[in-house]
């Protein structure tokens, strides 16, 4: 057919030498003709296909795989390190508990009665400050703390008993406190004391 043109006629004259013709054409391949088949007229180039399908079996067949599993040779081997008893046996200690000679001791240390006594002293409280106490000390109950210490404070000049009159250096914590009250306590404690 004359009126398709020269690619026409060349695709043509391929297939035909794929068919085993003397076209003057390369032949065409299978893959080539299944292109025309879904470019072009399949009615016309589908038998082509087929032809060249006989022509040209596939040659690939499936090839079994020659990999065969190989049982492992690694086969465990039982361990040769058998456990060995223990060869150090514990020794029994020869450094036997020997019995403490120091024996306590009894305290020489007797406890002395405290020296915060009130002593007579060559210095007298004024009676002012002895009053002053005495109206602070009523500030609050015979059971509270303030009361407590300035009764100390009196024990320490003498106007009161308590086992444990008021110190110096305590008398001076309160004072460094700034509660002003103690600053007249402190200077008449130290007096006493000789300080």
């Amino acid at each position: 057919q004359e009126d398709y043109g020269a690619e026409h006629q060349k695709r043509w004259k391929r297939a035909l030498a794929a068919l085993g013709w003397d076209s003057g054409e390369s032949a065409m391949t299978l893959a080539e003709a299944k292109q025309m088949a879904d470019t072009y007229s399949r009615s016309r180039w589908q038998p082509v296909v087929d032809a060249l399908t006989q022509l040209n079996p596939p040659t690939n067949t499936p090839v079994p795989p020659t990999n065969t599993p190989v049982p492992p040779t690694n086969t465990p081997i039982p361990p040769t390190n058998t456990p060995v008893p223990p060869t150090n046996t514990p020794v029994p200690p020869t450094n036997t508990p020997v019995p403490p000679t120091n024996t306590p001791v009894p305290p020489t240390n007797t406890p002395v009665p405290p020296t915060n006594t009130p002593v007579p002293q060559s210095y007298t409280v004024p009676q002012s400050l002895i009053d002053n106490i005495r109206v602070w000390r009523a500030e609050q109950g015979t059971e509270s703390d303030h009361y407590k210490r300035w009764t100390r404070v009196l024990a320490a000049f003498g106007k009161a008993s308590h086992n444990n009159p008021m110190g110096v250096s305590e008398a001076k914590i309160y004072r460094d406190r700034g509660w002003n009250r103690w600053i007249e306590v402190v200077k008449a404690l130290e007096k006493l004391a000789g300080e």
